[in-house]
């Protein structure tokens, strides 16, 4: 049989089937606003994909914008932290995609990206083909668990559903939480990876703390051990330090310059250098972070590093003016926080309208605004941005509150509504 019967046979108009998954058959037909508009696809419809989204839209009408995402729904990560310990309600993390998508004018289009032909400009789904002028991935990360000796199909698998990160929003939230509330006692790890390019810098912190303070507040004979590599918290230290000594003293125990060698989630031991082996009744493991695999797959990522190789101004990929790479999977050395891929992606909004022109603008850094949650109602922030000169990035416009206050909580809750009505639409 040749190739043409085989994929008779094999039932062709059910989908074709490559690297053992399935993707739709034929193009995914979208109306554009005229026969000749521009269409834009943009990859992952978390805080980068949804601004850059709008702001594309917003920019400029007559281009299309198709947003895609495996996801039925939102589910935000800034934020989710109070959410596991019940200081905020899951309304709050959730919204719709297609009240964005209605109230500013792009298509959202719910499937899993398989492929991507950077020749062609397609876009391959397990809903059908989609072509592009210019695509913008946000896909956000995926964990590392290599970097910590986890490599047995068995370890990953119980590292991945009895400890979960849960910094990829959903399913490792929801269990997440339900292991919070239903710990008994004993000691409950929380690991923060080395280096500065995981998602959210104080975010295993925040967690930390709060976690503590739910235990002291229901009660819980345990403790949270935090597991760092740094000597102290990257930013917010203060702050931090502040709440463990006044605030949930005696339910969290910090142990900095903590490199760890390997988890063993079978026997329930953290490996480190400094402290050598400690052992966990229950815990939160965060391993080292790297891209989404989309990325890898299409030869975006440079062999042995671990982030998109994107022109560090432009963020388009090396090579490839017509692809962008937006939010937490770029490789500039800006924290991977909510408030900067918003940020960034009205910059790269700007710059992709720009390439749709024939024209060019100049660079703007993005800005990084982050509060900690360290009680049910106190908080701290950091707020900066960020310059490059000869050929370096470095910090700028510094500015902190690291005593934790109500009214930096309010302006926290403040903070993440406006986000979420900027990107959503949301009520």
């Amino acid at each position: 049989m040749d190739r043409r019967g085989f994929l008779k046979f094999a039932g062709i108009s059910a989908g074709l089937f490559v690297g053992g998954v399935s993707f739709g058959k034929g193009s995914i037909n979208l109306p554009k606003p005229s026969p000749k508009s521009p269409r834009v696809v943009v990859i992952g419809a978390g805080w980068s994909g949804l601004t850059v989204a709008k702001y594309i839209k917003k920019g400029n009408p007559s281009v299309d914008v198709v947003l895609i995402d495996k996801r039925a729904h939102f589910f935000s990560c800034p934020v989710s932290n109070l959410w596991l310990v019940d200081i905020v309600p899951l309304e709050m993390l959730v919204h719709s995609y297609l009240k964005a998508a209605d109230t500013y004018g792009y298509h959202f289009l719910q499937a899993t990206v398989i492929d991507i032909d950077r020749n062609k400009r397609k876009v391959y789904t397990d809903k059908g083909v989609i072509d592009y002028d210019f695509l913008v991935l946000a896909p956000g990360i995926d964990y590392d668990y290599e970097r910590w000796n986890i490599k047995d199909p068995e370890e990953l698998e119980i590292a991945k559903t009895k400890y979960p990160p849960a910094f990829i929003p959903g399913s490792e939230h929801i269990y997440l939480k339900k292991k919070i509330h239903n710990f008994e006692g004993g000691e409950f790890v929380v690991t923060v990876p080395p280096g500065l390019d995981y998602r959210c810098i104080p975010g295993p912190y925040e967690r930390a703390t709060l976690i503590a303070w739910f235990f002291k507040k229901d009660k819980v004979k345990g403790k949270v051990i935090l597991v760092d590599p740094h000597s102290d918290p990257p930013v917010k230290a203060k702050g931090f330090h502040y709440a463990w000594e006044k605030i949930v003293n005696g339910y969290i125990d910090y142990y900095p310059n903590a490199d760890i060698n390997y988890v063993d989630v079978i026997n329930r031991k953290v490996r480190t250098e400094a402290y050598g082996d400690i052992d966990f009744t229950d815990g939160n493991i965060y391993p080292p972070c790297k891209v989404a695999d989309i990325v890898y797959k299409i030869g975006g990522v440079k062999k042995g590093e671990r982030w998109a190789n994107i022109d560090p101004l432009k963020y388009n990929l090396i090579g490839d003016e017509r692809v962008f790479v937006s939010g937490d999977a770029r490789n500039q050395p800006f924290s991977k926080s909510g408030n900067t891929a918003a940020t960034e992606a009205k910059y790269i909004a700007r710059r992709v309208l720009a390439s749709i022109a024939g024209k060019d603008i100049p660079y703007k850094p993005p800005m990084t605004l982050c509060y900690s949650a360290v009680d049910e109602n106190k908080a701290v922030w950091v707020r900066l941005t960020y310059k490059y000169e000869k050929g370096q990035f470095s910090f700028a416009r510094v500015r902190t509150d690291e005593n934790p206050s109500q009214k930096n909580f309010k302006a926290y809750m403040a903070w993440a509504k406006a986000h979420y009505k900027d990107m959503l639409a949301a009520d």
